[in-house]
């Protein structure tokens, strides 16, 4: 990770379109609103279950073992006894941050709310690494639980695209995984591209099965409609992420995930601190070396330290559908051809 980086004020306008540092929200003959794209905050914070936390470590007793009950012989026969236990699932609530240093000058030149600008993007950086680290395991602390999609490997809930007759026979299968597992997925993360290979779908006629304003495959609706930012897969909440985590980790991992079915409602999202910022205008920065990178006083800079911690689980807890917990998981991905 760096940690020499700022906001620079960038060189004199010109025409080009490269990067130029804070430049181009220096006031000058120019239209004021800043074109940008919607930032994406997390899945993770999306669709799993929340939780406060008011310390940095929470326990949760978790049923490991049902009780049981059987018929008994005659008027007198012995009745059995039985027994039910459980474990502990902890959240470790860990830190996620980043510094903004500005110099002092560059924020009295711009004629923006520099601020108003920078927090929703660092928000959706906080989500980004949220992401990677619960779906994916990148950068994850090591107090955490095995990222969903490794976990759901390990479970053998996987299905790879092109094993059915279409994407959506491929996708149907991957819920039947969850479900083999008694569980009911409520709701899939997915990559980007699969939008199109949905919308691409078509009939034995050779039609296309999604048209603009009709449901498709049943319970289904990913086309040009409004509202299909968040479209439906077999009439459960679908989000395609524009975050970037996905084709991050395609990149990196042959055969890799693409979409993520889920009982949501088994994933737990501790949130031991929302995003807080708070500005310094003394103080060092230093990198891990120990050497110093900025002097905030001496250099008339100010920096905007950005502080959240979350902690995620996944207690999965026994039920009588499965009841071998290596072989059972909440969740199920489909993946890439190998």
């Amino acid at each position: 990770m760096p940690y020499n980086d700022y906001v620079q004020r960038g060189t004199t306008p010109t025409q080009t379109t490269t990067a130029n540092g804070a430049q181009p929200l220096l006031p000058d003959d120019m239209q004021k609103e800043i074109i940008k794209n919607a930032v994406e905050l997390s899945a993770a914070g999306r669709f799993m279950k929340k939780r406060r936390m008011a310390r940095g470590v929470q326990r949760m007793p978790v049923l490991d073992q049902k009780p049981t009950a059987s018929f008994i012989t005659g008027d007198t026969g012995l009745k059995p006894t039985t027994t039910m236990a459980w474990r502990n699932v902890y959240l470790n609530a860990e830190e996620i941050a980043c510094i903004v240093p500005i110099p002092i000058n560059v924020i009295n030149d711009i004629d923006y709310d520099l601020w108003g600008e920078i927090r929703p993007e660092i928000e959706e950086a906080i989500g980004v690494a949220l992401d990677m680290a619960i779906f994916f395991g990148t950068g994850a602390p090591a107090s955490w639980p095995t990222a969903i999609v490794p976990a759901a490997i390990a479970a053998s809930n996987t299905v790879t695209q092109g094993t059915g007759v279409d994407v959506a026979a491929d996708t149907n299968n991957v819920l039947a995984a969850v479900e083999a597992d008694g569980f009911f997925p409520d709701g899939f993360v997915m990559r980007q591209d699969l939008r199109a290979a949905f919308r691409g779908l078509r009939t034995t006629t050779n039609e296309f099965v999604f048209k603009d304003g009709e449901v498709g495959v049943e319970g289904t609706m990913f086309g040009r409609t409004p509202g299909a930012r968040e479209g439906t897969l077999f009439g459960l909440p679908a989000r395609s992420l524009l975050n970037g985590t996905f084709e991050t980790y395609d990149a990196a991992t042959a055969n890799a995930g693409k979409l993520i079915a889920a009982d949501w409602s088994q994933f737990i999202l501790g949130v031991r601190e929302e995003l807080e910022m708070k500005i310094f205008d003394s103080g060092v920065i230093q990198d891990t070396t120990g050497a110093i990178t900025f002097n905030l006083l001496q250099q008339d800079m100010v920096a905007a330290r950005f502080v959240a911690r979350f902690a995620w689980a996944c207690p999965n807890p026994l039920n009588r559908t499965n009841t071998n917990s290596t072989t059972r998981y909440p969740a199920a991905v489909l993946r890439d051809a190998a």
